[in-house]
């Protein structure tokens, strides 16, 4: 008995996979809303810790860092929740994408656990994993300024290697500006312009 199905030659899934992949990723767009988030907090934070640690000789400068999970961990939680509310559908891009930044956060938490383990400054390590993310992240979206936001990043961790401890925090405020907000801003203006556009 013969069925009344088709069967796709190895070209023809191949390019059926890549149009579904096109397809999900014109539906998926980012606003930049979390590169600019995470991006003002990082500056914020790094530049409080360094303030307090190297100006103040505060003790307990790394509190300076709670506003991290005090302030961009509920907002981050809430705007994702309330997003998939909206969404009807599955999309394959945006699965990617968040699979993408929670290998980070969970890579990021054991290099913090380390490094504080072994004293030495999880700073450049960090800029090392963030800069993999935001790579890949501008592949997925195919945002090129996502990918030199990502080189910034890289080259700030191995500019701390010839820095002293206390100056990674300058340097890693600095990369957030130019490696998260920038290329935010840019991803939230083509967010706007295609919503007006459409």
């Amino acid at each position: 008995m013969e069925s009344g199905e088709k069967k796709l030659s190895t070209q023809e899934s191949i390019r059926v996979i890549q149009e579904t992949i096109d397809l999900a990723k014109r539906n998926f767009r980012n606003d930049g809303f979390h590169f600019l988030l995470w991006g003002w907090l990082v500056a914020i934070a790094s530049g409080l810790d360094w303030y307090l640690a190297v100006v103040r000789h505060y003790e307990k400068h790394s509190l300076a860092w709670l506003i991290m999970v005090l302030v961009g961990v509920p907002i981050s939680l809430i705007r994702e929740w309330r997003k998939r509310r909206y969404e009807k559908m599955y999309n394959i891009v945006r699965a990617w994408y968040g699979l993408i930044w929670l290998g980070y956060g969970i890579s990021m938490a054991l290099t913090i656990l380390m490094s504080a383990r072994w004293g030495i400054s999880p700073i450049p390590f960090i800029l090392v994993l963030t800069g993999f993310a935001t790579y890949m992240s501008g592949i997925l979206l195919k945002f090129t300024p996502l990918h030199f936001g990502a080189a910034v990043i890289w080259a700030g961790a191995l500019w701390c290697l010839f820095l002293p401890t206390e100056q990674h925090l300058i340097v890693q405020g600095a990369t957030a500006i130019l490696g998260y907000l920038i290329p935010g801003y840019l991803l939230n203006s083509q967010s706007k312009n295609h919503v007006r556009g459409a």
